[in-house]
Formats: structure tokens, sequence, C-alpha cells
């Protein structure tokens, strides 16, 4: 079976219509883009896969279930604004995706740290916005997940690093990766 499937998934914000029956099916091993402007529903697609909101109509399958907590197991999410606490220190917060995460790889966080010459002594509050996105990728794919969403996965980050982390991306076996049009090297298949 597919990894993730929709079957006429639709979901509505009201009366504004953010995805009118889609259907898609991603295999394991695949790097799949949504390319879209503003509002076309990709951050929506995401959402929905991670089981943050549910369909108005049609449904969606990660491994052959509805998202839920199952689901999460094998899903590691990115999403597309800082949600990490200022006060932390990387070291704490990869201590604390050890405990929090099973599937989390601590030695694998330690080597993109290091390969981004970045330390875990930093505190997120004393980091530029391009640094803590930098650490969020970290900790999304140091996970050992089936599937990983990633919502606008280096939108506010530097040039020199956009290439290492894109190799990160390409390494996993298998993400669902989001970006705005704008960014066209995020056009993966």
């Amino acid at each position: 079976p597919a990894l993730m499937e929709c079957h006429s998934l639709t979901k509505k914000y009201g009366s504004r219509l953010a995805l009118n029956n889609v259907n898609l099916s991603i295999e394991r091993g695949r790097i799949v883009g949504l390319l879209g402007p503003n509002a076309s529903g990709k951050t929506t697609l995401i959402k929905l896969i991670n089981g943050l909101i549910q369909p108005s109509q049609g449904e969606i399958l990660i491994n052959g279930q509805e998202p839920g907590i199952e689901s999460k197991l094998n899903i590691s999410y990115l999403p597309d604004a800082c949600f990490l606490p200022e006060w932390m220190k990387v070291r704490e917060l990869f201590n604390y995706y050890s405990d929090f995460y099973s599937n989390f790889n601590l030695r694998k966080a330690y080597d993109m740290l290091e390969r981004l010459n970045l330390n875990d002594s930093m505190k997120l509050k004393s980091m530029s916005k391009g640094t803590k996105e930098k650490i969020q990728l970290i900790l999304t794919m140091s996970r050992e997940a089936d599937l990983y969403c990633l919502d606008e996965p280096i939108g506010g980050v530097d040039p020199a690093s956009r290439d290492y982390i894109l190799d990160t991306i390409d390494r996993k076996s298998t993400r669902l990766n989001s970006s705005h049009s704008r960014i066209s090297y995020a056009v993966m298949c």
C-alpha cells in the first residue's frame, strides 16, 4: 500500500474552500514538492496529514490508517512557524526530543549540528531566525520516521546552508515538502 493516500479530500474553512476533492497517492521512497501560491492549500494538506485538522469530506490515510496517535509515530512534522521555547539551549532541545520521541536519533542530530557549524550550548533566544529554522530542521530530520512533512523548510535559511539542508532532505527516504512556488529549487519529484 501507499505510504500516504488522499481520497476525495476536501477542506472548508467556513465558506472558503481550501482543498477541493484532492486525490493523491505517495509511495515510499518518493520526494514530493507541493508548489503553489499563498492560500492554495499546501499547509492545509500538511495539517490534515498530521491530524491537526479534520477533513470536511473525503479521507486521508497514512500507512492505511487515518491520522491519529499511531500515525504520529511515523510522521516527523516541521511547521512553517517557530515552535520551540526561546529559553532552551540546543542540548536541552535534543534531550527533550530524545525523551519524547522513541525514534529520535541523537547521534544524527549532533552530526547535523556539527555540519552546520552550530553548538549545543546556544540558547534559542540568542539565535537569528535562520539559525532557529536550522535547529527545527535538525530536530525534525533526526527522527527515524516514515514520512517527513516540511512546511517552508528553507524559507529563512542563508544560501550557504541551503545546499546542505536540501541534501539532508534528499537523503531521507520519503518526505512531503511544501514551499511557495517562488522557490524553484524546492521542486523535487
